[in-house]
């Protein structure tokens, strides 16, 4: 039954990515006047938003969700599209104007973290990966792309959104492959000479291994999990920042987070992720998922207390 699931959406979704990218941006446009018409998540968005900036208004929020709206579905069809599109038509929606921050680590360290938030189409880099991404765009990374994720309950679409990611990737000639994260440390002991950028999206909301951070003005707790590997190996760590520059067009920006990350204190490398990524929400504000509800998970009392220490304030606790 899983087999079959897993078949008829990657059928359909191949089927639909043939259609031409112009076409996409119709639909896109379409489906967003529907989100706005019947508030898709519209409390959610409006919340988030309004406590991250302090200073709009309610009207100049209701522009920036319409807009958002927009991004989400651009974000989505272009997901699909890149199903079927050639290395060459994804190097043209995405690319790397200034490759020498990860040109110069790369060639001294075989292996680092790189940490992206939920900005830009993060399903996209892949395509500026490896020999076909460099030469095509000045992409980046001739290193194998490891992409860090959390194994979905159902198989069908554990195997869906797997083999969706990596198309990008095997297009461009990487020879990455998607790790569970908890399985990374062991992956990077096994032979430390070969080489891998060990990519965490990093701005989910954790159950565990957390870190404590102020982040659009609000206290916030981010996952450990990239500072922990990191830290634990003493490899560098790495912002990967994906502008959206135009409709359809993307570009990636790298920023060292930290060089020497043996022995950094806890939290620092995740805080300093934290400032980069809120640098790059605020320049462009509808460039992030609103819709998600970043902020469900409670301060435990030490971390409470931590967050005090740190920012003079305190979070709430239940």
């Amino acid at each position: 039954m899983e087999k079959l699931l897993f078949w008829i959406l990657w059928g359909s979704m191949y089927v639909v990515s043939l259609l031409p990218r112009r076409v996409f941006y119709i639909l896109s446009d379409i489906c967003a006047f529907f989100l706005n018409l019947f508030g898709y998540r519209r409390s959610v968005i409006d919340v988030n938003m309004a406590r991250s900036f302090l200073q709009l208004k309610y009207g100049e929020i209701k522009r920036l969700r319409k807009g958002y709206y927009r991004y989400m579905l651009d974000l989505t069809f272009e997901s699909i599209w890149a199903i079927t599109a050639s290395q060459k038509e994804i190097c043209e929606v995405i690319s790397v104007p200034d490759r020498s921050v990860m040109d110069e680590l790369c060639s001294r360290y075989p292996k680092m973290v790189v940490v992206v938030g939920h900005v830009g189409n993060w399903e996209l880099f892949g395509g500026v990966t490896g020999p076909g991404g460099a030469s095509a765009t000045g992409g980046f990374a001739l290193h194998n792309i490891y992409l860090s994720y959390k194994r979905a309950k159902n198989k069908a679409f554990d195997a869906f959104f797997v083999k969706m990611r990596m198309l990008a990737f095997r297009k461009s000639g990487n020879g990455g492959h998607i790790l569970e994260s908890k399985s990374i440390v062991r992956h990077i002991l096994r032979d430390r000479k070969a080489t891998g950028l060990y990519i965490f999206i990093a701005d989910q909301s954790p159950k565990d291994e957390r870190v404590v951070v102020k982040f659009l003005n609000q206290p916030t707790l981010m996952l450990a999990g990239a500072e922990y590997v990191a830290s634990r190996l003493g490899i560098p760590m790495v912002y990967m920042g994906i502008d959206r520059v135009a409709r359809g067009k993307y570009e990636i920006r790298f920023k060292l987070i930290e060089e020497n990350t043996k022995g950094v204190e806890h939290g620092e490398l995740t805080r300093r992720f934290a400032c980069y990524l809120q640098e790059d929400i605020f320049a462009n504000k509808v460039n992030w998922l609103w819709s998600h509800k970043r902020w469900k998970r409670d301060f435990l009392p030490q971390e409470a207390d931590e967050y005090e220490r740190i920012y003079g304030t305190r979070p709430f606790v239940n």
